[in-house]
């Protein structure tokens, strides 16, 4: 036999003897070595278990201020923004140590390993640490301290080898490291594109402990506002659920979309927004919830929401407070026309009203807190008055229907702003015989000509160039000039439906009742009336 046959038999041989040996179970040991390497390398998910570890040396640091070895190094990096000893202190907020530890970590850049792992260590620390929303001064400067640290080695360290999955993904995501880090993210998630959120949690480890998150949610409604304004309101109700499950945001971002809403062309009262500016900052008609509302959106945004306020009340009063359960749309629709003149308002509750603990009443009640009142006296149990000023009268309107409304002067009324309980006879809100006392209007057939005439004359005298003589005087004068986009901002201003025909040889048509509180002005500018249609004219 030569060489070569001989050596075919041999690994013959040599397999056969291989297949019969069983493969042994090498995934408890792959397992260990896979354990092994994320140890070596780490992931940006994990951090040092060893917590007490930890805590030790942090307060050690902060006790001795020095860093004897490579391990009391990475242990105060991966503490660096946690409160640790008495009193409890941050290293991040520390004047002189924080700077020291970055120093110690910059000395270890010639050990790649050591340096890697107190970098992974003060990046979790960066992601923390609410250095944009804090107010210790010392500790925002040194999270941009940290901040630039970071994004001044990030893209060497992307370059070591190993290559790590989380130092790559900070170097593709290193807008991290610099002003409005999730920018670049908005229009994505605005989209509905949410991968962008589970890859930074997946790949760097950020959760909704992290400032990250909330940087994302007001990147989103960043994006939003910078939308023409149809695209922006068919945005709102997604964006106002956002902010609610990210309840840390609601306050920046409910401001932002306040702002935003109040510079669109229309801005009708919009209820989710309304609600939740309420929820976090209370009702603005408050004295003392007004400076909040004015350093969060400002005046034009705050009045935007005041008037919503003023018209929901009045609906409100006219159809749930009412006497009998039967609402008045009559007297509704003709104060909402006044809305915008009415420069505060208070609620007065018989019994039943005030602890009935229905839904709608405890919201009337907490929307109405510090301006509601107990409406006393036995036999007004079941009524309630709503009180309107306007200028420098007070009118008040009650929830029974054959009561008159009543007008005083509102320097000189029958109760004191602020008191609780007030009675709703003779002796208090219907008492003629108080020198603040001006008259009473009555609702009898065609009542509205009578009360918009008194707030024309009567009541204008006092208002000078406030809101309502603008409403009053601008109204008569663009019905009057008859052209569609003057007519188009009455009705809206009003509340009230129109149609234009004009062009098709037709007539223009405002479509009210006759007992309208708007048909005085509407005569007076040559409208006609044509019953079950409303008023016309060619």
């Amino acid at each position: 036999m030569n060489s070569i046959a001989t050596f075919r038999n041999r690994l013959l041989q040599i397999n056969a003897e291989a297949l019969l040996t069983p493969i042994p179970d090498l995934s408890e040991e792959m397992a260990r070595t896979t354990q092994s390497l994320r140890t070596e390398y780490g992931d940006i998910s994990r951090g040092a278990e060893d917590q007490l570890g930890i805590a030790a040396a942090v307060i050690d640091y902060l006790k001795n201020h020095h860093l004897s070895t490579y391990r009391d190094v990475k242990y105060v990096c991966f503490g660096v923004s946690s409160p640790y000893g008495t009193p409890l202190t941050r290293v991040i907020e520390h004047e002189t140590l924080f700077s020291k530890l970055l120093k110690e970590v910059e000395l270890l850049q010639p050990e790649p390993r050591k340096f890697r792992r107190c970098y992974q260590g003060l990046l979790k620390g960066y992601l923390r640490y609410p250095g944009q929303q804090t107010e210790q001064v010392i500790g925002h400067k040194n999270w941009l301290a940290l901040r630039e640290f970071l994004a001044q080695f990030c893209k060497a360290l992307n370059k070591q080898k190993p290559v790590m999955e989380w130092a790559q993904a900070l170097y593709e995501h290193r807008n991290l490291l610099a002003d409005n880090p999730c920018k670049p993210y908005g229009k994505a998630m605005l989209a509905g594109d949410m991968s962008v959120v589970e890859e930074l949690k997946s790949r760097l480890g950020i959760d909704d402990d992290t400032w990250v998150m909330k940087e994302l949610v007001l990147a989103h409604v960043q994006a939003a506002i910078t939308l023409k304004d149809g695209e922006f309101v068919s945005q709102l109700t997604l964006l106002i659920q956002l902010l609610e499950q990210h309840t840390g945001m609601i306050t920046q971002g409910l401001a932002l979309l306040l702002r935003r809403y109040e510079q669109c062309k229309e801005h009708a009262e919009h209820h989710a927004l309304r609600d939740m500016a309420l929820r976090e900052w209370k009702s603005p008609w408050l004295e003392s919830n007004k400076p909040l509302w004015y350093a969060q959106i400002g005046d034009a945004a705050t009045q935007m929401v005041k008037l919503w306020l003023t018209k929901q009340h009045i609906k409100d009063f006219f159809v749930l407070l009412q006497a009998g359960g039967q609402a008045d749309t009559q007297r509704m629709e003709f104060w909402l026309q006044y809305a915008e003149a009415i420069d505060d308002f208070w609620l007065a509750l018989g019994n039943n009203s005030f602890y009935n603990q229905q839904a709608d009443f405890k919201r009337i009640r907490t929307q109405m807190e510090g301006h509601c009142m107990r409406l006393i006296d036995s036999n007004q149990n079941n009524d309630n008055a709503f009180l309107m000023k306007i200028g420098n009268f007070v009118f008040i309107e009650f929830g029974k229907q054959n009561n008159a409304c009543h007008i005083f002067s509102a320097d000189n009324l029958p109760f004191t702003i602020g008191q609780t309980t007030v009675s709703g006879t003779g002796n208090g809100l219907k008492n003629t015989k108080h020198s603040g006392w001006q008259r009473k209007l009555s609702h009898f057939d065609g009542w509205q000509q009578e009360f918009a005439d008194f707030l024309r004359s009567f009541a204008n005298a006092s208002l000078n160039k406030s809101k309502y003589e603008a409403l009053s005087s601008s109204t008569n004068q663009s019905l009057q000039s008859l052209d569609s986009k003057s007519i188009e901002a009455f009705c809206i201003s009003q509340n009230l439906h129109f149609d234009d025909h004009r062009d098709k040889g037709g007539a223009i048509w405002v479509h009210v009742p006759q007992t309208h509180g708007s048909a005085s002005m509407l005569k007076s500018a040559g409208f006609r009336y044509k019953e079950g249609r409303g008023w016309w004219r060619e």
